[in-house]
Order: C-alpha cells, then sequence, then structure tokens
C-alpha cells in the first residue's frame, strides 16, 4: 500500500464514499497508486480513519469504471493494461480527441482561450526545467481542457475511463521522445488555433492525427 495516503488529512463530513472514490480515483490518475497495487479495504478504511463500507462502495465504484480491477479470492488492485488493451486504449482516445476536436471548434470562450494559451505557457516552462512529470501533467489539462469545452457532458466521463490507461503507458508526453519539447508545446498552439477556427473538419482531421503521433508527421507517439 502506497505509503503517501498516510499524508491524507482527516477526511471532511459528508458523503465518505464520494470522498474516498475521488481521492482513491486522483491517487491512480497520478500514479501515487501504481498498476498493479493491491488496495486492501482494512488497511485503507484505517489510513484514512473512517468504516471499511465507504471503501468497499468507493472501490465498487472504480471496479465499474474499469480504474480498479477485483480478483475474487484476492482482492482489489489498481489496473493494468495487456498489449491489446493498450491499443485499444489509443483508438478510443484517437476517436475521444477527434469528436472533442469537431465539437469544440469554434466554440470557445475568453476563458476557455485564456487556460488552454496559460497551459501551453506552462508547458515551455516546464521544457525549460527538464521537468518531464510537470510537462506530462499539462499535457493531460491541455486535452482535458479541450474535452470539457467540446460541450458534451458524457465526453469528460469517457475521458476519464480511458485517462488512467494513457497515464500507465506513457501515452502522453511520450518520455522515449528525444527531441524538443519547447516544438510539442507548440504543436498544442496548433491545436488551439485550429480550435479557434471554423473548419470542424479539419480541427477533428488534427486532433485526431494528434492523437496517433502523426501531428506534422514526426511526432512522439502518444505526445
Amino acid at each position: 500500500m502506497s505509503d503517501s495516503l498516510s499524508a491524507i488529512p482527516g477526511l471532511q463530513r459528508g458523503l465518505l464514499s464520494d470522498q474516498i472514490y475521488d481521492l482513491i480515483k486522483q491517487m491512480i490518475k497520478d500514479a501515487s497508486l501504481a498498476p498493479g497495487e493491491q488496495l486492501v479495504e482494512s488497511q485503507l478504511a484505517r489510513k484514512l480513519e473512517v468504516s471499511q463500507a465507504p471503501v468497499r462502495d468507493a472501490l465498487k465504484r472504480l471496479a465499474h469504471e474499469g480504474l480498479v480491477t477485483h480478483v475474487r479470492h484476492q482482492g482489489n488492485f489498481v489496473a493494468t493494461y495487456s498489449d491489446e488493451e493498450a491499443e485499444q486504449a489509443k483508438v478510443a482516445r484517437a476517436a475521444l480527441e477527434e469528436l472533442a476536436g469537431r465539437l469544440a471548434c469554434g466554440r470557445l470562450d475568453d476563458e476557455d482561450r485564456a487556460r488552454l494559451n496559460a497551459t501551453i505557457d506552462e508547458m515551455h516552462r516546464a521544457a525549460d526545467a527538464e521537468n518531464l512529470i510537470e510537462f506530462r501533467e499539462l499535457d493531460f489539462v491541455f486535452h482535458r481542457a479541450v474535452i470539457e469545452a467540446s460541450g458534451n457532458a458524457y465526453l469528460p466521463k469517457m475521458w476519464d475511463i480511458v485517462e488512467p490507461s494513457l497515464r500507465s503507458m506513457q501515452m502522453l508526453g511520450d518520455p522515449k521522445f528525444a527531441g524538443d519539447w519547447h516544438v510539442v508545446a507548440e504543436w498544442h498552439r496548433n491545436l488551439l488555433e485550429v480550435l479557434e477556427g471554423g473548419d470542424a473538419d479539419h480541427a477533428a482531421e488534427l486532433f485526431r492525427a494528434h492523437a496517433a503521433g502523426r501531428l506534422l508527421g514526426e511526432e512522439p507517439a502518444g505526445a
């Protein structure tokens, strides 16, 4: 069990299972809980100073979403992904990004533009600092913001399902990329520019190509 749980302050009163669900989900997303790590109800409950019932409810929800795997007679584990599942995650991501690009094209408001521009600027600062962990996190922030800007309430929910596998398989901000991360940041500027235009077909095409690692013909896989 990850030691990071021991540092979590007492949870606020309210719907404990919802709070625990959000907490564990975030820890899976940021890799504080690693793929394959066992999630023991009694240990989680003790560390969080709650009963096992809300922990059990939270783990059931996470298992339903595919973030946790329940193995009979063994318990719950942070989900892991096979090569086949990795390929399926790529396909799902490309489809989601294509649709988000199409729907978000021409409908960004000032807040969306400011958020996306600020994220790109932060990506450049992370590149200056050679902080790949921060760069990868900002990459997720950018793509999540576009998903939310699509205006379709179901797309963020679908993104939440595939995001843990994308993180686990390092499909964004590929650490094997040996090129200039400032260039990768500017590829995101290109994506923002196409969203500010009115050609939804072009936006959809560019976002699908980006997700497939084909942007400008030289993008690292999964950037």
